[in-house]
């Protein structure tokens, strides 16, 4: 293993909620990481089923904390409060880390004592660990980044990238590293919301960011099921997604003008995406009026563009 300068300490938190029969390949594979400075933190989020039994197989190697049901924003906080590493990351229940996952990103921070947090690309694929893409290739802007860094490297975002990476996140909660203070002084994930609760807390972070770092190959495998909670819900999960990300509204009109113009776009996006679900229960006037309020946030031919899109039916 690389020797590194003030090697990190990493806390791994998982918020487990009746994941008995997964949560052994997620703790597997954070214990088989190149890089050993770390600890496991299991947040039990009101379980029913033997997550406490998995969990005691291993002995003092894992923490486990228990919590009435509350949702995994109330477990992820739960579990950096009982935290001791310098940096957090975190792990679904269902999903598992590649092995040089943690080494990658302390290899960043040794060299980099100015880096803010940090993400990186991973796999989506099915239960069986059959992968069907790459996170990265979904977007744009993740392209971008994968042609700039021959598809196996790091890259750094400045502001105006930040401003980029907030519409065209490729990222996930298994591939992000931040450190503990600052999730601290952010106040960790907003237990306000359901829907994207994850998006809330990246733009509040690229806000007080100059610096991220991206590994742009895949780090961890990311679980896609079928009866997911957005697909599941449909209208109203792109209701509270709108509703999750108006209430940055007024924070982020003070936020440097990339980052403004990155949640703008993020928004209008998310807008677009509730008015088509209502579209295609045949809520014709609904989606337009969800939709009309972009014109005035964000005026601009793209905006101009989807307005004519949703007038058609």
């Amino acid at each position: 293993m690389l020797h590194l300068l003030n090697e990190p300490t990493f806390s791994v938190i998982i918020a487990s909620f009746n994941s008995a029969k997964t949560l052994p390949r997620a703790i597997d594979s954070i214990q088989k990481q190149t890089y050993v400075r770390f600890e496991i933190i299991v947040i039990d989020d009101g379980s029913k089923d033997d997550t406490a039994k998995v969990v005691a197989q291993y002995g003092d190697n894992v923490h486990y904390f228990f919590q009435d049901n509350a949702g995994v924003s109330a477990a992820r906080n739960h579990g950096v409060m009982k935290s001791s590493g310098n940096w957090i990351t975190f792990l679904d229940a269902d999903d598992w880390y590649y092995p040089d996952r943690l080494q990658w990103h302390a290899e960043i921070i040794s060299a980099n004592s100015d880096v803010d947090f940090l993400i990186g690309d991973y796999h989506l694929g099915t239960e069986e660990g059959k992968v069907i893409n790459r996170s990265m290739n979904d977007t744009s802007f993740g392209q971008q980044l994968l042609d700039a860094v021959d598809n196996n490297g790091t890259i750094f975002l400045d502001k105006a990238g930040l401003g980029s990476l907030i519409p065209s996140y490729f990222g996930h909660t298994t591939t992000f590293t931040l450190p503990r203070k600052t999730f601290m002084d952010l106040g960790g994930y907003s237990e306000s919301f359901s829907i994207g609760e994850d998006l809330h807390l990246l733009i509040r972070l690229c806000a007080r960011s100059n610096r991220v770092g991206v590994v742009c190959k895949p780090m961890a495998f990311y679980c896609i099921h079928d009866n997911g909670l957005m697909r599941s819900i449909g209208v109203q999960s792109q209701s509270k997604a709108v509703d999750t990300l108006l209430s940055l509204k007024q924070e982020m009109y003070k936020a440097a003008s990339p980052i403004k113009e990155g949640f703008l776009k993020v928004l209008l996006n998310h807008r677009y995406d509730w008015s088509v679900s209502l579209l295609k229960n045949g809520n014709y006037f609904g989606a337009l009026k969800v939709f009309l309020p972009s014109l005035f946030e964000y005026p601009s031919f793209k905006s101009f563009k989807m307005l004519l899109s949703l007038m058609k039916g």
